[in-house]
């Protein structure tokens, strides 16, 4: 949405009096006088629109929960460059605008200076991580004060624009709009929390959204009779709407775009036509943008950072909170519109304030990035893998789990309750909800009301999940992420490390044919597996659900689920029989160990061929008696392995390992199949390479056997988890 609207307002100027725009045939000709008008008009009611959409999304409960010190933040930031704007407006009026009202001039003057851009700077809190900081808690309810206060002001100043020779005439308009404002919150907001209820039913809720969408035009034609401006009735009228239920999300889905992509760019296309840039030719008019910017920027920052140095915070914490309450954007180049339109402001002061509000917005984001940068406590974290984890003292499987949608949320239970059967360990479950942080505002919004009110995102899965860790006592906390989709990964690893975390479970978001084949993969999403298989502090499990495994409860179904583990060799595939071991103590599973032995490889020989003189990480007789001590128990069952019921069976193949792998598995009905990602790949004899973890691209995330299996023929209904061992020295940490 800022993207559009900076393009809007870009190729206004481009083509407006500052460059193209002096060409007066050019003009004439591209934007007669009659166009204009119909620009107007429509730049309007799309302005009103958006105005509503941020009165919607401004939460007035959350507002007064926020305690008391956003209030005096949010005072202090606002009160300071007002009162700086006052000393500042004399001298501009004296100079520039000398035909306007004094009092609606200082009114204007000082809401850009003082006023916080809370869209832009919701903005700026997702992108850059700072919601769930001590900074973005306080600081975002800080805002919506502040933008709740500044138009008060501007209608305030509108009202004192009215009628000058009268004093009787602006006290009647602010009169009637106080009137108003009361009016809505008595009586509006009664109908409309009616409607909230009504309109939540699907079967009836196109006809609330008109009635929704005429209310908002018949607000700003209200205030408008009154003498404040239209923007006033449409962010009120938003502010009262309910938050709560899903109406407002519902209402907002329906007309955000078309207002952001088409309506708003229109206001900014007719802002920068009215922006003459070549006003500013003195040396004269560049002192005077020197002290706009020199007085908002001092004394919104000034005061905002006394203020939270007053409330026993640090000095970088508190200038970065003077940085963004400082963040300016579309809402101050709406005031100044709204300013000229009624004649407060010239065209030199409107393109002077208008330039002060783009370098101001420019400073904010690089500005917090060097100063806030939040201090993590992080506890030891020596568990990074299940096989580490199974033979350490305090044996406790973490388990963070992520959820996209409702495909593989039962598979997820399912691989939940397998882990939680064992008497051997502990379980702690984290589930987080990734949600793709989209360029719309109400994405940014809805992420910042969610975390201030401490509660995950609404979501049917939320709900599931929370009744099974009631029903199964299972120790659960629910999380979410709302990021960008190149940025998502960043989120996965930094809780996995927050929460220290063994095991990472990644479901793949695809859609199957009718025959059980992939048709399509998310690439955004696929992109986010390949970065997190990359940089995760723990082990990482690729989950491809086609259905089998959970189409039914594994805690309440009295059939038999069979799963396969397919062991080729390597740090992956042990790890993922550890993991298959212990989801087979679960008396519903029948697990079947298949081990693949290369006819092609001359083990002794290979053994005798190796470099004595090689680096010890380089040799494959390490990790081959690991794996041999890893198969050692299911080679005898009845003695070691009394907790699952296990069958063990070796095949030897040659050529392709994953068509080995596909041909031993179609021909059973299992319900799950577990595989590591890299396997050793030997070297055919008499070559003196040795045998060597196999190379798999960072694109693969499935590895060469996993890939096979999950793309290869739809016979194949099982549902596939692709396991990758952390290694500390494999591993790139951001």
């Amino acid at each position: 949405m800022i993207l559009f609207a900076a393009c809007g307002f870009q190729g206004g100027v481009l083509l407006g009096p500052t460059a193209l725009g002096r060409n007066k045939a050019f003009l004439q000709t591209i934007f007669p006088k009659d166009s204009l008008t119909i620009l107007d008009t429509a730049s309007s009611m799309g302005l009103m629109f958006y105005m509503f959409l941020v009165g919607l999304e401004l939460d007035l409960k959350a507002i007064r929960r926020s305690g008391k010190t956003a209030f005096i933040i949010a005072f202090s930031g606002i009160a300071a460059p007002f009162i700086g704007g006052v000393g500042v407006s004399t001298i501009l009026h004296r100079t520039l605008s000398t035909k306007s009202n004094f009092a609606a001039f200082v009114t204007f003057m000082g809401v850009p200076l003082s006023i916080t851009a809370f869209p832009v700077l919701a903005r700026i809190l997702a992108e850059r991580k700072l919601f769930k900081t001590e900074l973005g808690k306080v600081v975002l309810p800080a805002a919506a004060i502040n933008d709740v206060c500044a138009w008060i002001l501007l209608a305030t100043g509108v009202a004192l624009n009215g009628q000058s020779e009268n004093p009787a005439i602006p006290a009647y308009v602010l009169l009637c709009g106080i009137a108003y404002v009361l009016f809505l919150f008595f009586v509006v907001r009664r109908g409309l929390e009616w409607i909230a209820r009504r309109g939540s039913e699907e079967s009836a809720n196109e006809i609330y959204v008109c009635v929704t969408i005429m209310g908002v035009l018949l607000a700003g034609f209200t205030t408008d009779a009154i003498g404040i401006h239209p923007l006033f009735g449409a962010f009120a009228y938003g502010i009262m709407l309910p938050k709560e239920g899903k109406f407002a999300p519902m209402l907002v889905e329906k007309i955000e775009d078309f207002v952001s992509v088409l309506m708003l760019p229109l206001f900014f296309a007719s802002s920068g036509l009215k922006t003459n840039l070549a006003t500013i030719n003195s040396m004269k008019s560049v002192g005077f943008l020197l002290l706009l910017v020199l007085t908002a920027f001092f004394c919104k920052i000034t005061a905002t950072v006394l203020a939270a140095m007053c409330l026993k915070m640090d000095l970088r914490t508190s200038f970065a909170f003077g940085f963004l309450m400082n963040t300016k954007g579309l809402v101050e180049l709406i005031v100044l519109n709204i300013g000229r339109d009624i004649g407060v402001f010239d065209d030199q002061t409107f393109a002077l304030l208008v330039l002060m509000c783009l370098i101001l917005l420019f400073f904010t984001t690089p500005a917090v990035m060097a100063l806030y940068k939040p201090a993590r406590d992080q506890a030891p974290y020596t568990n990074r893998n299940i096989e580490k984890s199974s033979k350490s003292r305090k044996n406790e499987l973490r388990v963070l789990a992520c959820i996209q949608g409702t495909r593989s949320i039962l598979g997820l239970l399912n691989l939940v309750e397998g882990c939680r059967c064992t008497k051997r360990s502990s379980l702690k479950l984290f589930v987080m909800h990734l949600t793709e942080l989209s360029d719309r505002m109400s994405a940014a919004m809805n992420m910042g009301r969610a975390i201030q009110a401490k509660t995950p995102v609404e979501d049917d899965n939320m709900v599931a999940l929370e009744v099974y860790a009631r029903y199964t006592k299972t120790p659960l906390k629910l999380l979410h992420a709302i990021s960008p989709i190149d940025d998502m990964h960043e989120d996965v690893c930094n809780m996995a490390m927050i929460k220290r975390a063994t095991l990472l479970i990644m479901p793949m978001n695809f859609d199957l044919r009718e025959d059980g084949s992939i048709e399509h993969i998310s690439q955004g999403f696929r992109r986010v597996h390949q970065r997190v298989l990359q940089h995760a502090p723990c082990s990482v499990a690729i989950y491809v659900d086609r259905g089998l495994w959970g189409s039914t409860e594994l805690s309440e179904t009295l059939s038999e689920h069979k799963i396969a583990m397919l062991f080729f060799g390597g740090p992956d595939d042990r790890e993922a029989l550890v993991f298959a071991l212990r989801i087979a103590e679960h008396p519903n599973v029948k697990l079947h160990v298949m081990r693949f032995i290369d006819q092609d490889k001359d083990q002794n020989a290979l053994d005798s061929a190796i470099d004595v003189d090689s680096p010890k990480e380089n040799h494959p007789s390490d990790d081959k008696k690991l794996d041999e001590e890893s198969i050692a128990p299911l080679k005898d069952l009845k003695r070691s392995l009394k907790a699952c019921d296990a069958a063990y069976t070796e095949f030897m193949y040659q050529g392709s390992a994953a068509n080995a792998a596909e041909n031993a598995v179609k021909s059973e009905d299992f319900s799950l199949i577990l595989i590591g990602r890299r396997h050793y790949a030997p070297a055919p004899f008499p070559s003196h390479a040795t045998a060597a973890m196999e190379k798999v691209s960072e694109s693969n995330e499935l590895g060469t056997v996993g890939d096979a299996l999950v793309k290869g023929a739809g016979n194949i209904k099982a549902s596939i988890l692709i396991i990758q061992q952390y290694n500390s020295s494999a591993f790139v940490h951001k």
